[in-house]
Formats: structure tokens, sequence, C-alpha cells
């Protein structure tokens, strides 16, 4: 068998510049109806068209008052009120709220225009008609004014932000019923080679099932995407060529196999032929065969066939990538510095990656090899090693870089 050796690899920092400098945030937008907005991006600036709330409303479950007849009361000589309505919760009173009078209301009711404060139920008590207040209250008291919240003309929410339930909340609170915002990427998604099969199959000698393609798929949902898995594509250069045309229809071609460097490994010639690679083998362990290049203007993304490193190199290239394209913020590595639970040795030529669980406060290697899947399974997160020879002793701190979770 004919070998193809990498040319010069790419260091992962070069890696993930030429990713960011070939990824462009999509354009596209629709309308989503709000029960489905939250965490979607909106795609134009929301201006109040009212104040909210659009009246003076008690914050307080109590009686409304004109504040200055209160002035007087204290707990030993409260003042006497004589209550006129009780408002309930839905309700608008009509008639007048005079002096030496008030009305029991409800939290979040319209206070009367003839009244300036709320005393809270606490403070009083009833006997029959008369409401006894004990307390003085100043002007505004337990009253949330009209507009306090937003304010008719207000830019209450910008374009671009991912949309948080409590945004959600303003939208509904402005009578909204859906939201504009940026498509998200839609990413085909390949798995190649001839070991490969789907999943209720019966295994034949020397085949596996699908795992990438699953494991891709996860990674699309959770970063922002939209996937949609295309099957596996045999080794056949026109196989391989009718796959990367059909997926230059997509926002973004992810294939998995097929990009390393023995001779029916077509991958990256084809997308060559057709396209730009941009680059073809990583200097990191896991992950060494990942190719990224472009198709008809889409990107094209090859990863390494063995599952762990197809998943490790997805959370490591094609998440900023994607998130980049849906337009939402990167996502921030959430890293903790724990101790070594044993003696780690690695020694590569390349910089390696290695999984580790968590438990007890220490960290523990899971990793076993690039195409045992539980190597990612088991995994907590990962320690990332320098190339050369490095010996990490029981009880020595170590970053571990946290893997995201739903």
């Amino acid at each position: 068998m004919t070998m193809k050796p990498f040319g010069e690899l790419t260091t992962r920092e070069d890696a993930l510049r030429i990713i960011e400098e070939n990824i462009r945030p999509i354009d596209r937008t629709e309308r989503v109806p709000l029960e489905a907005a939250a965490g979607r991006v909106l795609a134009s600036d929301v201006i109040a068209g009212f104040d909210v709330p659009p009246f003076d409303r008690a914050s307080m479950d109590g009686y409304a008052v004109r504040a200055a007849d209160t002035a007087e009361a204290t707990e030993d000589e409260p003042a006497r009120f004589r209550l006129v309505a009780v408002q309930h919760t839905g309700e608008v009173y009509q008639g007048r709220v005079r002096r030496g009078e008030c009305m029991e209301i409800a939290t979040g009711g319209p206070v009367p225009p003839d009244c300036d404060a709320v005393v809270k139920v606490e403070d009083t008590s009833k006997e029959g008609d008369q409401v006894l207040i004990r307390v003085q209250v100043a002007v505004g008291k337990d009253i949330s004014p009209a507009g306090e919240d937003m304010r008719r003309g207000d830019r209450v929410l910008e374009a671009g932000s991912p949309l948080s339930p409590g945004m959600v909340g303003a939208l509904a609170a402005l009578g909204h019923d859906s939201a504009e915002v940026y498509q998200r990427p839609r990413v085909a998604i390949y798995s190649s080679g001839p070991e490969i099969v789907p999943q209720g199959q019966p295994l034949k000698p020397g085949q596996v099932y699908d795992v990438n393609s699953f494991t891709l798929q996860a990674v699309v949902e959770a970063m922002g995407g939209v996937p949609v898995k295309k099957g596996i594509v045999g080794d056949d250069v026109g196989l391989i060529e009718a796959a990367l045309r059909d997926a230059s229809g997509y926002d973004i071609g992810v294939f998995s196999g097929g990009s390393s460097v023995g001779s029916k490994d077509l991958f990256g010639e084809a997308v060559g032929m057709l396209g730009v690679v941009h680059f073809h083998g990583v200097k990191v362990k896991p992950g060494k065969p990942t190719l990224f290049g472009e198709v008809e203007g889409t990107p094209i993304f090859g990863m390494p066939g063995y599952p762990t490193s197809c998943l490790n190199n997805s959370y490591v290239y094609l998440a900023p990538a994607l998130r980049k394209m849906a337009r939402l913020p990167p996502l921030e590595s959430r890293r903790v510095t724990v101790p070594m639970s044993h003696r780690l040795v690695s020694r590569s030529d390349r910089e390696s990656f290695i999984t580790v669980g968590l438990a007890g406060g220490r960290a523990y290697k899971v990793f076993k090899q690039s195409g045992d899947i539980t190597s990612m399974a088991h995994a907590d997160g990962y320690i990332i090693m320098p190339e050369g020879d490095h010996v990490v002793e029981e009880g020595e701190p170590v970053e571990v870089t946290l893997l995201p979770r739903p």
C-alpha cells in the first residue's frame, strides 16, 4: 500500500486563526414564535411601543391612599380611613378616592389617580368599613410608576443579542408573539470509510458502527447549528466529489474519515480539486488528519475517522466556527486546577490532548486510544501536554479544560 505523507503540519493556534478568518456570520433571518425564541440570536433592535407598566401600579398588597393623610399616623394613634372600594386583580376602580378615604388594592393593580402611595396590609388593621393605618408613608411609597420597566421609544433589546429567558419575557411584555432572529447554520454531516456501517445492520468482520455522525450531530446542535445527517460516503473519488458538491448547498460541510494519508484516503485530494484546502494536518494528538477547506464558498471540515479524535477536534475547531457563523458569543472554556491522582507520562512529537475524569477533587486519565469513544464518554475534560517528553507526578496540579455539557 502506497502512503501519502502529510506535508508541514499546522499548529493549533494557526489552525484556529485560519478558521476564524474564513468563517462568515450568517445573514439570513427568519421569524420564530416566541415559544421557540430562547437561545436564538436577535436580528433586529426591539423598540418599546408603549410604557411598561402602562400605568402606575401597586407593588404590595394593601391600601391606596393620599400620602399626606398619613402624616399623623403612629402605632399608638393610627389614622382612620374610610374604605370606599375593593379593587381586585384585573379591575380598574372608576370612582374617586377623596381625603380620608382609601381603596383596597392588590399587587400589580392600577393605582387610582387620586392616590399617590400604597400602605402595605401588614401596617394596617380593619374595623368594619374603617381601615386603621399605623405608619406614615411618603409620596410614591410602594408604587411602580408607569414606564418604570420600559419607556415608549426605548431600545429594549439590541440586534445580535442571544435571547435569554429574561429577554423573551421583555418581548412578551411588549406584546410580541414572535421574534426576528438569524437562521441557524445548516450543517451537512457525512461519514466515510468502507468499514463503517449504519446501526441496525449486522457487523461483518472488519466492520464497525458509525459513531461520528451521532457525536457530530450533538456538537452541531449544542453550538447553534442545524445538523443534517447525509449518510455514509464510499471510498470513491467520484462519490466524494458528489458529496462535496452536495455539501456546498449547506452552510458548512463536515466529513469524518478519509482525511488521513493512506492510499484510499481521497478526501483531501477531492477538496483540492473542487475548491481550496486551507490546511490539512494539525500538530496535535489525537487529531492530526484534520482538514479545513472550502468548496464553492462553503467551509468544509474533514475530521479524523477515529471517534475520540473526531469528537475532540470538533470541540476544538468546529465549535468555534459554528458559534461565529451562528452569531453566538465565543464559547468560554471553563478550567479547573486540581492535583493529578497518579503519575502521568507524555511522550509525543505533537501537542497532546489527554482526556481525564474528575473524582474526589483529583484528575485521572481516561484516554485510551483515538479509536476508543469511551475516552470521551468517561471524560470530564482534558489536559493539554506540550510536545516532547513530560512527566506529571502524583499530586502535582494540572489545569483541566472542562468539556461543554448540556
